[in-house]
C-alpha cells in the first residue's frame, strides 16, 4: 500500500467514471474511495524500507473502539474481551488514515519499522483545505530494524459536508518513497 501511486504513465491523476442521472459516463479525478492507496508499484513493493507493523491484539482494539460494537459478539468470534473501548478506530496502525467524524482536532499515532538500511525520511503533507494536517516529527532517521511513532494532526478549517482527501509522504535518503493516504470529514462542535 504505500508504495503506491495515484498518477498514471503521464503523470496525470487516476480516473474514475461517474454516471450522471441521464445515463453519460463521464472521466473525473478519482479519489482514495475509487482506487484505494492507488497503482502498486511492483518494484518499489518489493523494497518498501518501511512497514506498519499490527497484530492480534491490534486488530481486536480496533474492533472494540467501532461505535455502537456489540463486544460479547467480538469475545464470541475472537475468544478475547475487550480490555478498553475508548480510543478511535483509526489508531489503527495501518498505512492509511482515515477520520469519517472529525470534530475539531485529532491526531493519529502511527508506528514504522526500517526493513532496509539505515535511512533519514522527510515528512510532507498534502490535504484539502477543508482540514489542516501536520505532522511531528517533520524528520526522522531510522536504523536498520529500529521503529519509531510520528503523529498525523488533522483540525477542521471548514465544515463542507463532503469528504476530504490527502496524504502524508515520507521520502528517504536512499531513495525509498512512503505514501500514506488521508481522508477525512469534518464537523462541527
Amino acid at each position: 500500500m504505500t508504495t503506491t501511486t495515484t498518477t498514471d504513465r503521464a503523470g496525470r491523476p487516476i480516473q474514475a467514471q461517474q454516471f450522471s442521472g441521464s445515463e453519460t459516463m463521464t472521466l473525473v479525478t478519482a479519489t482514495p474511495f475509487d482506487y484505494g492507496s492507488g497503482h502498486v508499484n511492483p518494484r518499489a513493493a518489493l523494497d518498501p524500507g518501511l512497514i506498519f507493523d499490527a497484530g492480534f491484539e491490534d486488530y481486536l482494539m480496533f474492533l472494540c473502539t467501532i461505535p455502537g460494537i456489540d463486544t460479547r459478539e467480538i469475545t464470541n468470534f475472537t475468544s478475547s474481551s475487550c480490555n478498553s473501548t475508548s480510543g478511535h478506530p483509526s489508531d489503527l496502525n495501518t498505512p492509511s488514515i482515515t477520520v469519517s467524524h472529525l470534530v475539531g482536532t485529532r491526531t493519529v499515532t502511527r508506528t514504522v519499522t526500517n526493513i532496509a538500511e539505515q535511512e533519514t525520511y522527510v515528512i510532507t503533507t498534502r490535504m484539502s483545505p477543508s482540514i489542516a494536517i501536520e505532522t511531528s516529527p517533520p524528520a526522522m532517521t531510522l536504523l536498520s530494524g529500529a521503529s519509531r511513532k510520528f503523529t498525523v494532526t488533522l483540525t477542521v478549517r471548514s465544515v463542507t459536508g463532503t469528504y476530504s482527501f490527502g496524504e502524508v509522504l515520507m521520502k528517504g535518503s536512499r531513495g525509498h518513497k512512503v505514501r500514506i493516504p488521508v481522508v477525512a470529514m469534518g464537523y462541527q462542535h
